[in-house]
Parts: structure tokens; C-alpha cells; sequence
């Protein structure tokens, strides 16, 4: 408004042309230092408000790396200890490992079922209750190919001989695994979208490789035992990689 007033003032006057030009130059010329005054007024008082807040600002951002880390902000990664060292790390997955395609060789011959001995069970699993289990072994040299069965505890193991694979992708997404007893270990999880009566559900997975078979455990129930389901494959892995199952010395008959 004010520059309004000015510029109708001197048309008033009726300057010519060029002595208008003149003073609107001017009078731009002024506002235009008026605010550069006020940016550069408003920066130093950024500069010292930053000096003066900076220690603050980097101790929150320290305390967001540390929370970030111990889950405090709602981290993807959920841990369990093991103890002795022993830290199993289960990350966020998009998805839970679908049945690998076992395609049967002809060479192979037929295929043999049964389930485990008691001497077996003990030496592949360590004596963990299974509620019921079966293996296949190939006819040809009556070499065992895979088991699968589950806990009493409702955990599904798959052990899978030769090197061929329990799941068509088991951390999606993801390749990091933990140390768990000298055996890298790869685990996961997943929750569920919740369900009619709102409930998610969230599934638990881990896959390591021990004496030439690859082993897969799995475990689901409500995202309110998160921790107790977590705790319990924690547990069946450590025990796994403390006496890793050896196939080798399963054979058919």
C-alpha cells in the first residue's frame, strides 16, 4: 500500500517518462534492501538458534539411532539371546517361504516312505517331541532326500538332503542372517493382515545348512504371544545348531 501511495503521488506531479522510471527504479531499489536486510536479520538468528540448540539436536539424533536399534521406535528386526553370545536376529519379511518344487528324478528309482526310528529322531532332532513326522528316501541307493514333520509344540521342521531347497524363498527381501554356534542362520518373520475379528497373526521362520541339509523350522499363532513363539523356535534352532543333524547316516532301510 505504501508503495501504491507513492507511485499515484507522483503521478499527480506527472513527471515525464524517464524521471518515472527513475523513482519506481528507486523506490524498488529500496524495498528490495529492506528485505534482504530482513533475510539476512532472520538467517543470523537461525545461525545462533542452531549454535545454540546443536548439542541438544545431536543428542536426540544419537537417541534415535540407539532407539531405532533396541526396537524402541517399532524396528523391523525382533531379536532373540541365545545366551553364550548367541544372538538370533528375525527381519521383517513381505513374505513366508512357499513349498519348494521337489521334482523326482527317474534315476533315482522309487520312492521310499517311512517315518523315524526313536535312535533316529534322537540323532537327527536330539530327542525334540514331534506330534508326527515322515521321511522319503530314493530307492536307488536308499539315500534319504527330506523329512518333514512337527513339534509338539506345533513347530514344523523340514530337512531337506543334497542341498535341494525346503522353501521357494525364505527371508524375501532380506539376506542377513546371525551366528548362531559357528552355523549361519537365516531367519524371519511375517504378520499377517488381521483377520474378521481383528486379530494378525505372525509367523516365524528360520533355514541354516548343517552337514549337507539344509533344515527349515516354522512357527505362527497371534501377534499377542509374539514374544513366547519367538522364544520357542529360538530355543529348537539353538538346539539344531548345537548337535546339527547329520542325513548322511539315515539311510532307507
Amino acid at each position: 500500500m505504501k508503495n501504491k501511495r507513492i507511485v499515484d503521488s507522483w503521478n499527480k506531479i506527472g513527471p515525464d517518462g524517464a524521471a518515472e522510471a527513475r523513482m519506481l527504479d528507486s523506490i524498488l531499489s529500496r524495498n528490495h534492501a529492506e528485505q534482504s536486510k530482513k533475510k539476512t536479520a532472520f538467517a543470523m538468528a537461525n545461525i545462533f538458534n542452531w549454535r545454540r540448540y546443536a548439542p541438544i539436536a545431536a543428542c536426540l539424533i544419537v537417541a534415535a539411532v540407539l532407539g531405532n536399534n533396541a526396537g524402541w521406535f517399532g524396528g523391523k528386526t525382533l531379536a532373540a539371546d541365545l545366551g553364550g553370545g548367541n544372538t538370533l536376529n528375525f527381519y521383517k519379511s513381505n513374505s513366508v517361504g512357499g513349498e519348494a518344487s521337489f521334482a523326482w528324478d527317474a534315476d533315482w528309482g522309487e520312492s521310499i516312505s517311512r517315518g523315524f526310528t526313536a535312535d533316529e529322531k534322537t540323532r537327527l532332532l536330539g530327542g525334540i517331541e514331534m506330534s508326527y513326522g515322515g521321511a522319503i528316501f530314493r530307492s536307488a541307493d536308499g539315500a534319504f532326500m527330506r523329512y518333514e514333520g512337527k513339534t509338539t509344540g506345533d513347530i514344523r521342521v523340514i530337512l531337506s538332503a543334497n542341498g535341494f531347497p525346503v522353501t521357494d524363498d525364505s527371508v524375501s527381501g532380506n539376506e542377513e542372517y546371525s551366528e548362531i554356534n559357528g552355523v549361519p542362520v537365516t531367519a524371519g518373520y511375517f504378520v499377517t493382515d488381521a483377520n474378521s475379528k481383528g486379530v494378525k497373526t505372525i509367523i516365524y521362520f528360520a533355514s541354516f545348512e548343517v552337514n549337507g541339509a539344509v533344515a527349515y523350522l516354522e512357527l505362527g499363532g497371534d501377534t499377542a504371544n509374539s514374544a513366547s513363539l519367538r522364544a520357542e523356535i529360538s530355543a529348537l534352532v539353538n538346539a539344531l545348531t548345537l548337535n546339527p543333524p547329520d542325513t548322511s547316516l539315515i539311510m532307507a532301510e
